[in-house]
């Protein structure tokens, strides 16, 4: 019997040492890209961190004999009931972190894209604020990835 919770501490052991080394070295990377992209890099790290720990715990319960099949069936139906209804989200998002990270766009340039035509003023996961006189639009990011943009004026990057 104590075989089994040595090897279950050891099991969950491993992901917890393996979430944090992950966490440092997105940490690390982020320091190569700008303040926006930290914000993305945070988010990676959270959820692999999420990700590794479940996965350890369910693991480390399965070696101390307990039944996880039903556990993992149901959070798998979970999860994709989730990502379906949450597909529009996710998208924007992440097409969010592909904006931050590549930068077709930056903040100050005009573009236009859906036919609407204005400067940036504030870029995040989830949409592209753009002002067009007087409106101030919110562009979803998944539109920015899936529709031609027009970039007008000098472009600093």
């Amino acid at each position: 019997m104590s075989e089994r919770i040595v090897l279950a501490l050891l099991i969950f052991s491993v992901f917890l040492l393996a979430s944090m080394f992950i966490g440092r070295v997105l940490k690390k990377i982020s320091t190569h890209y700008d303040a926006s992209a930290s914000e993305s890099f945070r988010l990676i790290s959270n959820s692999q961190r999420a990700i590794l720990l479940f996965v350890g715990i369910v693991l480390a319960l399965s070696k101390l004999g307990f039944d996880v099949s039903a556990l993992v069936a149901g959070l798998g139906l979970t999860g994709f009931a989730l990502g379906f209804a949450l597909k529009d989200a996710i998208s924007n998002l992440v097409a969010g972190i592909m904006i931050v990270l590549y930068q077709p766009i930056e903040l100050g340039d005009t573009i236009e894209v859906t036919k609407i035509k204005g400067e940036v003023v504030d870029i995040n996961l989830r949409y592209v604020t753009v002002r067009a006189g007087e409106v101030t639009h919110l562009i979803p990011n998944s539109l920015l990835l899936s529709n031609n943009v027009s970039l007008f004026g000098e472009q600093s990057g």
